[in-house]
């Protein structure tokens, strides 16, 4: 794809001077499917030269959800690299006697995020093969790559795994299994971190029985109070909230497996360098981002924009909202043609509803993306992400469609590439959004309440319709 035609014509739609028949489509669609058509804003482009196709309120900056992803995974993908690697390293100050270390052992987070328990296990094998077995200074885990938060997003469920505790050492998401059983009037429960080939089981999260709906995180540590109104029987993914002390825990656990025995964590910057016994690099930039896309993991897209955001402004250190000003300010510089104006990115995994981009800015965002293969890391799928349900139109073939989703009460997008029936190759982005609706959705929230309501099911329901059928029309027309 090549991005001077259409960028060329940016100055022309900026200006509101694209013909109407897209919209009176629009209406006609959005109609069917008893949506206002000021609900509904897209963008068709020619995926080859890039030339302008169809539009609708294609300069209203819209709530993304997911889709922001592609914004900021496509730009700390420039600013890092596709090769780029995360370090968690591990070093050590003072002397090594007879496997004692008389000094400190620091585990330094380097902001990866894909980090897991099988990776901290080999840290721990490297410490025991320098001869460490013991450490009888202070166990120091450095956590400040990266801004430490209770949870991603104050308006997203406490209870949601999707939306954890971050830092700067982060092992398995930052997710947990909690399983639980009640017999006989005894309540049994654990928690388990959960890797590929490896569980193992936290004693030290508690787990308890009380009033709750249906999940609620115990205040200053790590556990969780279950409600009494649970099934008898269960087990679900859950956000840790306390993510560098959890790691520690982890850490010391899979230490102590490998014959090395260290103290009680103390979590905050490292007073020193010191020598580096073990050392994990992480998959390539590109490697991660491509199952950030297909699985929409926010925690993981949080740290990458935020490790992108540091190199950007070099710094060692930046908050969310820095590296969300600092994405949204990279864009501007790197597209100066088109305006800007109206973005906004809280956060780089789009999962705040204060999130705003146009459907003409991710058209810019994919068109440059593709410069750089990203099209290649979208995920590939034929319908959007869900079976048609009655009344809906039929999903394409699986195939067609190379997309990222974005899905969250009252708010729908996809943003992508679409194959039509021709063979030509059309790139789009469509946004449906209740800006109302979802207001209020966010005045009334409470945070302990996990469960999407109904009414907002059955609005995405027919936003799911409305985006199908632009996809059916657009793929049969051209």
């Amino acid at each position: 794809m090549t991005r001077r035609p259409f960028l060329f014509l940016l100055p022309v739609l900026a200006a509101g001077l694209w013909g109407h028949a897209a919209l009176a489509d629009a209406t006609a669609v959005a109609a069917h499917y008893d949506l206002p058509v000021n609900d509904v804003a897209y963008i068709l482009f020619d995926a080859q030269s890039g030339q302008l196709i169809d539009t609708a309120q294609a300069t209203r900056p819209m709530i993304p959800a997911s889709t922001m992803k592609v914004a900021s995974m496509s730009a700390a993908i420039e600013i890092l690299g596709a090769d780029h690697r995360f370090s968690t390293v591990v070093t050590a100050s003072g002397t090594i006697d007879g496997g004692v270390l008389h000094g400190d052992l620091m585990l330094i987070g380097g902001g990866d995020p894909s980090l897991d328990i099988n990776d901290l296990a080999d840290l721990a094998a490297q410490i025991r093969k320098a001869g460490i077995t013991k450490v009888d200074g202070r166990f120091i885990v450095d956590d400040t790559a990266l801004q430490t938060l209770p949870f991603l997003d104050p308006l997203q469920p406490y209870a949601a795994s999707y939306n954890p505790g971050l830092s700067g050492l982060a092992v398995n998401f930052n997710a947990v299994r909690v399983s639980w059983q009640k017999k006989q009037g005894r309540f049994d429960a654990r928690t388990e971190a959960v890797a590929d080939g490896r569980n193992m089981v936290l004693p030290w999260v508690g787990v308890s029985q009380g009033p709750a709906t249906p999940y609620r995180p115990v205040d200053g540590r790590e556990g969780w109070v279950l409600s009494a109104a649970l099934p008898d029987k269960g087990s679900d993914m859950l956000p840790v909230r306390h993510p560098t002390a959890t790691a520690a825990e982890i850490f010391r656990t899979v230490a102590r497996e490998a014959g090395v025995a260290l103290p009680a964590a103390v979590i905050g910057q490292r007073p020193s360098e010191g020598t580096i016994v073990a050392r994990h690099d992480s998959e390539p930039l590109a490697t991660i981002v491509t199952r950030v896309l297909k699985y929409s993991n926010n925690l993981s897209a949080e740290m990458i924009g935020m490790m992108a955001a540091r190199q950007l402004l070099g710094r060692t250190s930046v908050t969310q909202v820095e590296a969300g000003k600092a994405i949204a300010a990279w864009w501007a510089q790197k597209v100066p043609k088109l305006d800007w104006s109206g973005l906004s990115i809280p956060g780089a995994s789009g999962l705040s509803t204060r999130a705003r981009i146009s459907p003409i800015q991710m058209a810019a965002v994919l068109i440059e993306g593709n410069q750089i293969g990203m099209a290649a890391l979208m995920p590939e799928r034929g319908d959007g992400g869900a079976e048609a349900e009655a009344g809906e139109p039929a999903p394409l073939a699986a195939g067609r469609l190379r997309a990222k989703t974005g899905t969250m009460g009252y708010v729908r997008g996809l943003a992508g590439y679409l194959s039509a029936d021709s063979g030509r190759q059309l790139g789009f982005v469509i946004y449906v959004v209740d800006e109302n609706q979802r207001a209020a959705a966010d005045a009334a929230t409470d945070p302990n309440v996990l469960a999407v309501s109904q009414p907002a099911r059955r609005w995405l329901g027919r936003a799911r319709a409305v985006e199908r059928e632009l996809l059916r029309q657009w793929a049969a027309a051209y």
